[in-house]
């Protein structure tokens, strides 16, 4: 496997190599299962990449499927589109734990991409045991859909049971190997890009001035009603500079995401822009594919969202917004040394000046890296173990008992029935 940072030896295990046995040729079989919009985007990708770049050195290619585990927050059927597009992935089905478990039992998978929030994940890679006699266990492949520091307790103690977790910059790599082992835990680590950034072009000024700046919204960041108003506000500044300003949003208001959203931006401006002096239409706003967004003559903005890595490796102007502070909370501490944080009274100067330019050693330490991806061979390598029982035992045990008994009731009601409850992570 190809490790995120050369690690000590203690941290390496030698599985042999990472092709199916002699007599055994048959296509690997992965199953990725999702619970939430954010996080089918990235499974569903993960996948495209490997269909794209199979590896296996001569290996029958692989078999690839995705569904989504019911839940309050599982995808609309246009956040699912969105999710999918340009992937080659079909629209997944919806399936309770239960009917999970049956699809595992039948179909015999040999790895399974947990590509779920944390209590969900927990709970799909138990049914996932569960399925099969000790010893035919499928391999557990699990990560996150985006910049994953810093590395939580929570973050790998919800996953402590996996057997391979995908990092996307070298700089996760130590900081997970350290979290995980505060967990007891020892998966392997795998490095790979992540999945829906394009190879990273090289940033050059833009052949035409930017006419148009898209906001990647974000549900979390920032956080109080205040805050968000003040970023409309600066937006339709942006607008009375001659640009044109869209804010791609996640979700409409009403409608569920990964993480809930107190204060939606369409339902603020819709409540906000009067009182603060812009016409309606200065600022628009759009759903679907943000790879439909991201056209030649348009900027992107954000405080932390992937988004910003999805424009820099298309070559555009990409800023992270500094206003709302630089840390943990806004969620944009690994864009410090970026050399891409602008305040928004600033933003339009830099975009007539070309935009900023990435820092180049930044941008190989973290997400823009150009190291040959290994999850083709660590996938390989994890159904080799799992068609030759030789994965070791895992027994799932709730990492927090109230959430995880939570998060069971919640995936048993219908789906409207469980929205209903307040509580949320």
């Amino acid at each position: 496997m190809t490790l995120a940072r050369p690690l000590p030896r203690t941290h390496r295990r030698d599985r042999g190599p990472a092709v199916p046995p002699p007599g055994d040729r048959r296509a690997p079989r992965v199953l990725a299962v999702a619970d939430s919009d954010s996080y089918l985007k990235w499974g569903v990708w993960t996948l495209a990449r490997l269909r794209d770049d199979p590896g296996g050195d001569g290996a029958d290619g692989l078999r690839l499927s995705a569904v989504v585990v019911r839940s309050p927050i599982a995808p609309t059927a246009g956040q699912s589109a969105a999710a999918v597009s340009g992937t080659g992935v079909g629209r997944p089905p919806v399936l309770g734990p239960r009917a999970l478990r049956r699809l595992v039992r039948r179909a015999r998978p040999d790895v399974v991409l947990v590509a779920a929030t944390g209590p969900v994940a927990e709970v799909v890679a138990a049914q996932v045991v569960r399925a099969l006699p000790a010893g035919r266990r499928p391999a557990l492949l699990a990560g996150l859909p985006g910049m994953a520091l810093p590395a939580t307790p929570q973050g790998t103690g919800w996953r402590r049971w996996c057997d391979a977790f995908l990092v996307h910059a070298r700089v996760e790599a130590a900081p997970y190997v350290e979290a995980f082992a505060r967990q007891g835990a020892r998966p392997d680590l795998v490095l790979t890009r992540l999945p829906f950034l394009d190879e990273a072009a090289p940033r050059r000024a833009p052949a035409a001035p930017v006419r148009r700046v898209v906001l990647a919204a974000q549900a979390k960041v920032p956080a109080t009603r205040a805050d968000r108003v003040a970023l409309l506000d600066g937006l339709a500044g942006l607008a009375a500079e001659g640009l044109e300003v869209v804010v791609k949003l996640r979700a409409r208001a009403g409608e569920r995401q990964t993480h809930n959203e107190a204060h939606p931006l369409d339902a603020l401006w819709a409540a906000e822009h009067a009182g603060l002096g812009h016409a309606a239409g200065a600022v628009s706003f759009a759903t679907g594919p943000m790879a439909d967004q991201l056209t030649p003559g348009t900027a992107l903005l954000t405080v932390s969202s992937t988004a910003g890595l999805e424009s820099l490796a298309r070559g555009l102007p990409t800023v992270f917004l500094a206003d709302f502070g630089v840390g943990p909370e806004q969620l944009n501490e690994p864009f410090a040394a970026s050399g891409c944080l602008r305040r928004l009274d600033h933003v339009a100067a830099t975009l007539r000046a070309g935009g900023p330019t990435p820092d180049p050693v930044w941008s190989d330490e973290h997400y823009l890296h150009a190291a040959p991806s290994g999850l083709p061979a660590a996938v390989h390598d994890l159904a080799r173990r799992a068609r030759a029982g030789d994965l070791p035992p895992v027994r799932v045990r709730p990492w927090s008992w109230p959430r995880h008994a939570y998060t069971v009731l919640r995936s048993a009601l219908p789906v409207a029935v469980a929205q209903r409850l307040t509580l949320t992570r």
